[in-house]
C-alpha cells in the first residue's frame, strides 16, 4: 500500500517536472526578446540618439543562439530557406508585411531558436502629429554589412550595432527627411 503510494508521489514529480520544463522550452517571447521588441519598436520619443549602441550580443542572453539572421520578410520562402540551410518558423504570416519590416531568426547550430518581427514605421497620424518618432531601419544592413542581398546574417560576436541619421534628398539635393524620424542601424566597428 504504501509502495503505490510512495510510486503516485514519484510519478506525479517527475510528470509536473517534464511538464515545467518543456513548457519553458517553448515560451515564444524569452523576457530578454521582450525587452529587445519594446526597445526598438517604433514609437513617439523626445529625441532619437544618433550613436546609440544596441547590444544584442549581450542583452540577449536568456536563450542560446549563434548568429542572427535579418532578412525582408517577402523572402521568408523556399527558395531562402534553401540558400541559408535552415528552416523558417511557419507560426506566422508575414507576406502582407512593408518592405521596411525586418525579421530577426536567431539561429542555434542551424535551427530557428526565435523569431521577431522589427517595424520600422507607425501609422501616418502619429508620424505627422508628433515632433520626434523613434525607429530604426534594420533593413540598412542588408546594404551595410554582407552582400547587399535580401538577408544578412551577423555572427553572435559581431551582433553590436550602432545608429546612424537615415537622411534622403529629393531630385534638388534639399534634405527630404528628418533623422529625427529615423535612424539606421550598422554593426558597429
Amino acid at each position: 500500500m504504501m509502495t503505490n503510494n510512495s510510486n503516485s508521489k514519484y510519478i506525479f514529480f517527475l510528470l509536473i517536472s517534464f511538464l515545467f520544463l518543456f513548457s519553458c522550452r517553448g515560451q515564444s517571447n524569452p523576457e530578454c526578446l521582450t525587452a529587445l521588441n519594446e526597445k526598438i519598436s517604433p514609437h513617439v520619443n523626445e529625441k532619437n540618439k544618433i550613436g546609440e549602441v544596441i547590444n544584442l550580443k549581450d542583452d540577449l542572453n536568456c536563450f542560446d543562439w549563434d548568429s542572427l539572421i535579418i532578412i525582408m520578410p517577402l523572402y521568408l520562402d523556399g527558395r531562402a530557406e534553401k540558400e541559408l540551410g535552415i528552416t523558417f518558423p511557419k507560426d506566422a504570416d508575414y507576406t502582407l508585411e512593408p518592405k521596411s519590416s525586418a525579421i530577426f531568426l536567431f539561429v542555434k547550430d542551424k535551427k530557428v531558436v526565435h523569431s521577431m518581427l522589427q517595424k520600422a514605421e507607425v501609422n501616418k497620424e502619429v508620424f505627422h502629429s508628433y515632433k520626434s518618432v523613434k525607429s530604426y531601419s534594420f533593413i540598412q544592413l542588408l546594404n551595410n554589412y554582407g552582400n547587399a542581398n535580401y538577408y544578412v546574417i551577423i555572427p553572435k560576436e559581431k551582433a553590436v550595432f550602432e545608429t546612424y541619421p537615415i537622411v534622403y534628398h529629393d531630385e534638388n539635393g534639399k534634405e527630404a527627411s528628418n533623422p529625427e524620424y529615423g535612424l539606421g542601424v550598422k554593426v558597429k566597428n
